[in-house]
């Protein structure tokens, strides 16, 4: 109990002349007594001993129905600030940002009445923000759990411990995971530029006429268009067996005795722009056929890889002597341009015996597309165009 001291004329009056008490007086006596009838506790009283002091991680005990803080261990000093003596018997809130302290006052009231609470129902430490005595905003991870006196009283014991360093240093890993993705990119555009240029350099060197010519200034127009962002990309469901056969049709007319083998599935759902797809398949075509010697074969293979990608690849047979340059054709390369628009991929491999072989990708589809054509096909259909 708090004795009445004889000069303290508010609690005298309270005391003689109760119906005078207002509410502001009221309230006056509450805290009073309620700073009087709060004995310290100690760590042995709640059966945590000398751990308590000895803890690298922040302890700090409040009691439950006031949430004032009754235990202060000196990891929870160093880590915001205060003092044992500043801290013991200021509210827990003071440790938190406004917003915070908004949801630990629902928190706590939700928890006294149910006896349940999002942190301490978690099974692991709950990261959130916190405030030091400076100020200062840092980021803590968070487990509390309920300790109980010798006489029943219910207390709240927070471990806490600092994860700023570890978000900064997430943030760097982070900066730098980019930076080598950034760089990656930089070295693969200066490696198109350099294939490019060969390929370039090759058809020059080839004794082309006007019209080779003519298309290649056309090509590098393209590329130049594509690299700057002035293409406009339509992309939709499409169905690549469609596209794969339809392109594959228009080739047999160059085909020259070569074999054109096709091998397609039922349906291989894809996200691209049909049209520009199908340029560069033709292009891809063109290519195979014209690196192909006569009486060799040419295969189409269409396939859905497990990643939700769809994988085109054509191969076509090289001729006796391997050849030294990925393949002079400039339109390939603007091919590949296209098809990373796409999210997709071209690569372009000569093996050392010389055949050819270039890989087309494409995200494939969530959704079923529309059949662009009526045609019948089995689930692996091969095609001779000869």
């Amino acid at each position: 109990m708090c004795a009445v001291a004889p000069g303290d004329q508010t609690l005298r009056g309270m005391v003689l002349a109760p119906q005078f008490v207002v509410g502001r007086q009221v309230r006056e006596l509450h805290s009073r007594s309620r700073t009087c009838t709060e004995a310290p506790v100690k760590a042995n009283d709640l059966g945590i001993g000398v751990l308590f002091d000895r803890l690298l991680d922040a302890v700090v005990i409040a009691r439950l129905t006031t949430g004032r803080i009754v235990l202060w261990n000196p990891a929870a000093e160093k880590l915001f600030g205060y003092t044992a003596e500043e801290a013991i018997g200021r509210s827990i809130e003071m440790l938190m940002p406004e917003p915070v302290a908004r949801v630990h006052r629902a928190g706590l009231e939700r928890y006294l009445r149910s006896g349940h609470g999002l942190i301490v129902d978690a099974d692991t430490p709950v990261e959130m923000p916190a405030r030091t005595r400076r100020g200062e905003d840092i980021r803590i991870e968070l487990s509390l759990s309920e300790l109980h006196s010798r006489l029943g009283e219910r207390f709240a014991l927070a471990i806490i411990r600092d994860v700023t360093h570890r978000k900064q240093l997430e943030l760097t890993s982070l900066e730098l995971a980019e930076a080598r993705v950034t760089r990656s990119d930089v070295e693969g555009a200066v490696n198109d530029r350099d294939e490019l240029l060969a390929a370039v350099a090759a058809s020059l060197q080839s004794a082309a006429g006007a019209d080779e010519l003519k298309g290649l200034g056309a090509a590098l127009a393209e590329f130049k268009r594509l690299e700057a962002g002035e293409v406009r990309l339509f992309r939709q469901s499409a169905d690549m067996v469609d596209v794969v056969h339809a392109a594959c049709d228009a080739a047999r007319s160059r085909a020259a005795g070569r074999r054109l083998l096709v091998y397609v599935p039922p349906t291989a759902p894809a996200t691209c722009d049909v049209d520009r797809t199908r340029e560069v398949l033709d292009t891809v075509l063109a290519s195979a056929l014209a690196h192909a010697p006569v009486d060799s074969r040419i295969m189409v293979s269409l396939e859905v890889l497990v990643t939700q990608t769809v994988q085109l690849t054509v191969q076509a047979e090289g001729g006796t002597e391997p050849q030294t340059q990925p393949l002079a054709n400039v339109a390939l390369y603007v091919g590949r341009s296209l098809m990373r628009r796409q999210a997709g991929n071209l690569s372009i491999t000569i093996s050392s015996g010389g055949s050819l072989q270039v890989v087309m990708t494409l995200p494939g589809s969530p959704q079923p597309p529309r059949r662009r054509l009526a045609r019948p096909r089995s689930a692996s259909r091969a095609m001779t165009v000869s």
